[in-house]
């Protein structure tokens, strides 16, 4: 390979899959294997919810084609779709983006730069000032297209615009068959594999409209032979798009596989590696409770972060936002010195996430009125040399209502005193029939709750203290 650099040069170290913190390296290696065999014209629908890493996985394979000698080209849609012209961006990223990272010149650029300038002068003309200002400061090729049209006179454009549809079909073949010989000349004259590959990402966060006309652009203009196009979209959130353009009985998941050839669902992330990466504080003043001794020897913020996010279906994004108000209330906690605090690490992650996601819960939960049973799908919770099961409901009940039903009451004397929760009816568990997680959790429970050496953090506290982390996005 030469010594050209490309747009996103700064990706190729930062962003491989060898350093992938969420276990894609398998899914990444194996889908682009499967898109570099596509020779023939190939739109994939990269399928991932919001908060599920697509980005980055794009920035990944970005680096992957450009390590295996493919001429890779990214785009992002949502950036650029106030300029109404999804042709002029594809067509001057396209451009620019070549130009950059290969050492392309001479009548095989020239050529592709006259067909696409056919058929983009009168798009150009209707995209308005603005569209136009932005590519013409743009330093790379895709400047040279647009200012070649902008230095027509009037006249010359009004003309252009007059013999419209008849040329711009007749451009549209030109463009193809100059695309097609372009990458063909990539790989004699400058040893570039094939196909080239486009990557576009941020397509569901575009103006409906605009999304629409982006993928009829890719469908229609630009996919050709010796090309391959992924498009990383929410699907749900796109369909949603389309509906709100053609109507909600429209039948929007059918319209939009038109578009695509395939489609391929990104990989789960593997949370467990995700969370590896994170580095918690850790405080003299703040003791974490219940023990995670019945659990393997993750620390006991990973083994809370684990069970929650998969109680609540956390994405990464949800995930990091998570920690980053974690770590703040830990250290708003630990900031008081005179005093040490017992912190109920699973009940402080569930008000966090619940003032979010459950925010009834949230506000209503009180003394008398624990909330505590989980309407959420339930599910096993994996545990060390377990004789009996325990269900992720029994242990979300018993730690939400110790931590709601230890409260601090006010009797007539006037002196505060403790509420043993651990006492009522409902926290009697016959050993014969019980989980040894789900009594030993209250054993631990009990000792921490009992302690006068230190401060007790009851349900009161985590909403005081979550409420203010709502402020951290």
């Amino acid at each position: 390979m030469d010594d050209t650099v490309p747009k996103y040069s700064e990706w190729l170290s930062e962003y491989t899959f060898d350093n992938c913190a969420v276990g894609r390296k398998a899914y990444g290696e194996f889908l682009a294997s499967f898109l570099a065999e596509e020779k023939d014209g190939f739109v994939l629908n990269l399928n991932g919810k919001w908060g599920t890493g697509k980005t980055e996985f794009l920035k990944r394979l970005y680096t992957h084609f450009h390590n295996a000698n493919h001429p890779v080209i990214y785009i992002d849609a949502w950036e650029s779709d106030f300029t109404d012209n999804p042709l002029l961006v594809v067509a001057s990223e396209l451009i620019n983006q070549l130009s950059g990272q290969l050492p392309v010149d001479g009548s095989d650029l020239d050529k592709l730069k006259e067909f696409l300038g056919k058929f983009l002068k009168g798009s150009a003309i209707l995209a308005g000032s603005m569209a136009g200002k932005f590519f013409l400061d743009d330093a790379g090729g895709g400047r040279e297209v647009v200012k070649a049209l902008y230095e027509s006179s009037p006249k010359e454009l009004l003309n252009t615009m007059k013999k419209g549809y008849s040329e711009q079909v007749t451009a549209v073949n030109e463009v193809r068959s100059q695309l097609e010989h372009f990458a063909e000349a990539l790989k004699k004259a400058h040893s570039r594999k094939l196909p080239v590959v486009v990557l576009v990402d941020e397509l569901d966060r575009c103006r409906p409209n605009y999304a629409i006309e982006m993928l009829e652009v890719i469908k229609h203009f630009f996919n050709t032979k010796n090309f391959v196009f992924v498009v990383a979209t929410d699907t749900e959130q796109l369909q949603n798009s389309i509906n709100a353009v053609y109507g909600e009985k429209f039948e929007s998941e059918a319209y939009l596989r038109r578009f695509f050839d395939r489609k391929s669902v990104l990989s789960p992330p593997d949370v467990d590696k995700f969370l590896s990466h994170y580095e918690f504080d850790h405080h003299e003043n703040v003791l974490l409770y219940p023990d995670n001794s019945h659990f393997d020897r993750d620390p006991i913020e990973i083994v809370n972060f684990k069970m929650l996010a998969r109680a609540y279906s956390l994405g990464l994004r949800d995930i990091d936002q998570l920690v980053a108000k974690y770590k703040a209330c830990i250290r708003s906690i630990a900031s008081n010195r005179e005093q040490t605090h017992l912190v109920n690490i699973f009940t402080l992650l569930v008000a966090l996430i619940e003032f979010d996601r459950r925010p009834d819960k949230f506000e209503n939960r009180d003394t008398d009125k624990p909330l505590s049973n989980w309407d959420g799908e339930d599910f096993t919770i994996s545990t060390r040399d377990e004789s009996r099961e325990t269900t992720f409901k029994d242990y979300y009940k018993l730690n939400v209502d110790y931590s709601v039903l230890h409260t601090l009451r006010a009797p007539d004397s006037g002196h505060e005193q403790l509420v043993k929760a651990y006492r009522l009816p409902q926290f009697q568990y016959d050993p014969a029939h019980t989980s040894s997680l789900l009594l030993h959790t209250k054993t631990s429970l009990v000792n921490n709750l009992n302690t006068s050496q230190a401060k007790i953090l009851i349900w009161n506290s985590y909403r005081e203290l979550v409420r203010l982390s709502g402020t951290i996005q």
